[in-house]
């Protein structure tokens, strides 16, 4: 099954999704942001998208939420968007998708940050940067975990 990655922001929410070997990780358009409840239904919604597959392999098993953790390991306002959306996605696919998906708050401090060098060091405009900083910062946190998981 596919892993989908969430970068939460307050005015764009990014995406990313594995393949179905969870090998690598793609960039999806990114999605309106705004709070827990904002965010969470509009995940949901991606999610349901994919659970339309017929082939099993190509839904979503997995949903990955960044959790900005502040550098000192306390946690953020936007982390606690972040741990609401996860509660508020649990319920709805609960009750909306007939097989399980699981929701993880994984920490992503830096990704925005490691996103926008990536886009600097390609010469990326300032306009390119704000929209995709997002969908890039949501592919991170998916390669990461990716290749978390590859390791064990």
């Amino acid at each position: 099954m596919r892993i989908l990655a969430v970068d939460i922001g307050s005015v764009r929410t990014g995406l990313a999704v594995s393949d179905p070997l969870g090998m690598t990780a793609q960039p999806l358009p990114t999605i309106p942001g705004g709070g827990a409840k904002v965010n969470a239904k509009s995940v949901m919604e991606v999610v349901k998208q994919y659970a339309a597959e017929k082939d099993e392999a190509r839904r979503i098993g997995t949903v990955l939420l960044g959790n900005p953790i502040m550098l000192n390991g306390k946690k953020s306002e936007r982390s606690l968007i972040s741990e609401e959306c996860a509660r508020l996605l649990s319920e709805y696919l609960r009750q909306q998708i007939d097989y399980p998906v699981e929701v993880v708050l994984k920490d992503e401090r830096l990704t925005s940050v490691a996103a926008e060098r990536c886009m600097l060091s390609m010469d990326a405009s300032r306009k390119v940067r704000k929209e995709k900083k997002d969908q890039l910062a949501a592919q991170l946190i998916l390669e990461n975990y990716l290749e978390t998981r590859r390791r064990a």
